[in-house]
C-alpha cells in the first residue's frame, strides 16, 4: 500500500494507519517513502518540488552569525566544568567546586586551618599550616585565571572564523 507526504506537517502518513490525512498530502510510493526517511535521517530536508512532490535537499547552511552564537553558547557551560574539575597541587587533587572555594576562603579569612588538617579530593584528610592553604588558594585563583583568560582567547578566536570553523568548533585548551 502507498503511503502519503504532508508539507503542512512535515509529516509521513500511512492509511492503513491514519484516519485522518491532510489535505495537502501527496501520494507516494513505500520505496520513495524508504527513500525520503533515509535521507531525512542522514540530515537531508524535504522540499516540495514543482510537481507538487517532496523530494531530498541538501539542508540550508545556517548564517554565519548563528553559527558564531552557537558557538560562543558553548562557552559558559565549559567555563563552569573546568572552573569545578578540581586542580592539581602539591601532589594531591584538590576540589573546586564554589562549596569547596568558599571553605578555602573563610579559612584564610579566619587565620587558621582547623585542626591543622584539609581534606583532598579524594576525601583524605592532608596535615596543612596556614601558609600551605594559602598555596594551594594561590593555585585555585591561578587556575581560575587562566581559565578566564582562555575564554576570552576562544571569544576572539569565535570572532574571527569562518562558517566551516564554526561549524566544528568545540571548546578546549590549546593542544
Amino acid at each position: 500500500m502507498d503511503m502519503f507526504y504532508a508539507a503542512s506537517t512535515s509529516g509521513f502518513y500511512d492509511p492503513s494507519i491514519h484516519q485522518r490525512i491532510p489535505p495537502d498530502a501527496v501520494e507516494i510510493t513505500h520505496a520513495e517513502y524508504e527513500a525520503l526517511y533515509a535521507g531525512v535521517a542522514s540530515g537531508f530536508d524535504i522540499e516540495i518540488d514543482s510537481m507538487g512532490r517532496p523530494v531530498l535537499v541538501a539542508p540550508q547552511p545556517l548564517p554565519v552569525e548563528d553559527l558564531r552564537a552557537a558557538a560562543s553558547a558553548q562557552l559558559p557551560a565549559w567555563e563552569a566544568a573546568e572552573r569545578t574539575a578540581s586542580i592539581e597541587h602539591a601532589g594531591r587533587r584538590w576540589l573546586t567546586t564554589p562549596e569547596a572555594l568558599q571553605d578555602i576562603r573563610d579559612a584564610l579569612l579566619a587565620g587558621l586551618v582547623p585542626g591543622g588538617v584539609w581534606i583532598d579530593a579524594a576525601r583524605e584528610p592532608v596535615p596543612m599550616t596556614l601558609a600551605e592553604l594559602q598555596a594551594l588558594w594561590a593555585a585555585c585563583v591561578t587556575r581560575g585565571a587562566a581559565i578566564y583568560q582562555r575564554r576570552l582567547m576562544m571569544e576572539a578566536e569565535i570572532a574571527a572564523m569562518d562558517a566551516g570553523q564554526l561549524v566544528t568548533f568545540a571548546p578546549n585548551w590549546p593542544a
